[in-house]
């Protein structure tokens, strides 16, 4: 899939401006049309323009002079107008570099023990097995959330003291699932030129903080793959001594990791939970940019050329 996106989106106005070039470029053509009916010698007029005093009659727009010019013009101003516009195309390739930030949920439905010990057990021990399979030069940010979201580690290549920091991890006393806050979070975390991941895990549905589809953007923005992965069984699980059963907003979940070219993962078991880590360590997929203004303009600049040729040689008409 390749997006468009334009990093000076308000020339792109500019262009309902083509128009208004077409209605007086068809203008101009009735009025010179009038001004040579005028003359009175056709004969010399027609020598002197090689037959051609009112344009030929129409064999294909580029062998016609008034349609092969108005196209000419109209294509050079909307390649100068997307230039400007700084015309940037997304597209998914391969890549070696990747920097990580791993949410967990650390909401109290995380305590259930449908998951070996619990699900937020069980996640801590995914992450720390993720963290022996990264690609090596990665680095590795934590937030956990609930309500709110919490930075337990700023991006570190220093792989020891993150898998220390996964170990000390406390579910959070708080209740709630901001889903939306933890993208947010996570996108602020990054700050190198390297491919961007947030690895999102949850049992929940997000009923609190930033609308999720608002995060989804600003992570889009940044280029940021926000691979989801939604963690409880069909059964659920018990939280002390009360049954519950936590379930993930699947929708919402796919509609995150497809909107950022990401995967959804579904997960029941610890072993599943654990491959699901293994796989996106091993993903080598990332969004990659290419600017095209440059093309454009040269675009551009060769029609006009053509242009000029066209004028002098197979469109020329009177000196």
């Amino acid at each position: 899939m390749v997006d468009v996106v334009f990093t000076n989106p308000s020339y792109l106005w500019i262009l309902l401006l083509v128009p208004v070039l077409i209605i007086i470029h068809l203008i101009t053509l009735k009025q010179s049309r009038g001004a040579i009916i005028k003359f009175a010698n056709f004969e010399a007029i027609e020598r002197v323009a090689k037959g051609n005093m009112l344009g030929k009659p129409y064999q294909g727009i580029l062998k016609n002079k008034n349609f092969g010019l108005l196209l000419i013009r109209a294509l050079v101003y909307c390649l100068l107008i997307l230039s400007a516009a700084g015309t940037t195309l997304w597209y998914v390739g391969n890549a070696s570099d990747f920097d990580y930030v791993i949410a967990i949920d650390g909401s109290t439905s995380m305590l259930a023990n449908d998951l070996d010990p619990n699900r937020f057990e069980a996640a801590k021990e995914s992450a720390l097995i993720f963290t022996s399979v990264v690609p090596k030069g990665a680095s590795i940010g934590i937030i956990t959330f609930a309500s709110t979201s919490v930075i337990e580690s700023r991006l570190s290549s220093d792989i020891e003291n993150i898998r220390k920091v996964i170990q000390d991890l406390q579910p959070h006393e708080s209740g709630g699932t901001a889903i939306g806050d933890a993208i947010i979070t996570s996108t602020n975390l990054f700050n190198t030129n390297k491919s961007k991941v947030i690895i999102l895990l949850t049992d929940g549905q997000s009923n609190v903080g930033v609308p999720p589809e608002t995060a989804v953007e600003y992570a889009k923005q940044n280029r940021i793959a926000v691979h989801t992965i939604a963690v409880a069984t069909q059964k659920g699980g018990k939280v002390s001594e009360l049954d519950l059963i936590s379930k993930p907003d699947e929708d919402l979940l796919k509609g995150i990791s497809s909107e950022t070219n990401a995967k959804f993962f579904r997960v029941n078991t610890t072993e599943t939970l654990v491959n699901s880590f293994k796989e996106i360590a091993s993903s080598t997929e990332k969004t990659l940019s290419v600017n095209i203004s440059w093309m454009l303009l040269v675009g551009a600049i060769v029609l006009l050329g053509l242009e000029w040729i066209f004028i002098n040689t197979i469109y020329k008409t009177i000196p």
